[in-house]
């Protein structure tokens, strides 16, 4: 068992996130001969970090559980529509081990269902008049397109910045965490200045999150991470790591011929991977990670003693820490 299994644990026995689980189950389909065969992109579980963190943000203040639970599933729909996608984009086989849904299904279906988990989330929200959530939500969506649609532009582009990395990972993942916990947040009732800590929170989160999942792609293992290691360099996004390294006084323009003219073999991959490990820039993000963790827990002293204060806590140590 590893550290963050009891943590990890202890999130699934939320009041609420069970109920969270049986909603999804009926909103990932809709009865009809298709979507219910879809369904397992949504049923097959993952961390629920999203609707754990509505849960947890929620729970500051007296709130219905109904409404909670609803703005939970909505943003687990939302999480999953943009992996679904993702992997249409990406043209990936596997997520979580399993084919992905355009794998098995074609490229149509997988983004026609996407959609449909879109629609079934801001049915959610619009159906408790929960405008403000609503368009934080919306716009988190328009983040997560717009970054994407920047980093289409720029695979294999050496020139990017690390300026040019943190922008991007604001728009595809700390802004949407940030979300989640403001609308837990307002969801339950909870007023300035704890709504602005806790969006803080999140938003500090949803960075380290982010870099320590892109140093996953050189540091994980594919059994436990469900995705091939080097991915994301070989399919041309130049994360935190590899910016680093092609701005090393030593390596740097070895590197970069090697991006250019994407001359990914097994040697030349090994190669950029030892070169991470001996340089320390591995080591110097990983620290990253964790001052943002730790800037992260800074907002959560000044909100009310509740249980949720020390779950958020450990949740934030086990993100900068988290090996899959």
């Amino acid at each position: 068992m590893t550290v963050s299994q009891p943590l990890i644990a202890r999130l699934r026995s939320l009041p609420g996130l069970q109920q969270v689980e049986s909603r999804l189950k009926e909103l990932s389909s809709s009865g009809d001969a298709w979507t219910g065969t879809f369904s397992y992109v949504v049923t097959n579980g993952g961390k629920r970090l999203r609707p754990a963190l509505v849960l947890l943000c929620g729970s500051f203040a007296p709130a219905s559980r109904s409404v909670l639970v609803d703005v939970a599933c909505a943003a687990e729909l939302i999480h999953t529509a943009s992996l679904v996608h993702d992997d249409v984009i990406d043209e990936a086989a596997y997520r979580r081990n399993l084919p992905t849904l355009s794998a098995r299904f074609g490229q149509r279906q997988a983004v026609l269902y996407g959609d449909f988990l879109f629609a079934r989330a801001f049915s959610l929200l619009t159906g408790h008049g929960l405008s403000s959530v609503l368009e934080i939500m919306t716009r988190a969506i328009s983040l997560m397109c717009e970054g994407e649609i920047s980093q289409a532009n720029a695979l294999y582009d050496c020139r990017q910045t690390e300026a040019d990395y943190y922008d991007y990972i604001y728009k595809k993942t700390a802004f949407f965490i940030s979300a989640c916990c403001l609308s837990g947040a307002l969801a339950g009732g909870l007023k300035q200045p704890f709504t602005d800590l806790l969006a803080a929170y999140g938003l500090l989160l949803g960075y380290a999150f982010q870099i320590t999942d892109d140093l996953l792609d050189f540091t994980g293992k594919t059994e436990t991470t469900g995705k091939p290691v080097l991915k994301d360099l070989r399919e041309g996004y130049l994360t935190l790591p590899v910016l680093k390294l092609l701005r090393h006084p030593q390596h740097g323009q070895a590197v970069r011929t090697i991006i250019e003219e994407k001359a990914f073999s097994d040697e030349k991959l090994l190669y950029i991977c030892r070169l991470l490990d001996e340089s320390g820039i591995l080591r110097d993000i990983q620290a990253k990670a964790r001052t943002l963790v730790a800037r992260a827990k800074t907002n959560l002293e000044k909100l009310p003693a509740k249980p949720a204060k020390m779950l958020l806590a450990r949740l934030a140590d086990y993100v900068g820490r988290r090996t899959y």
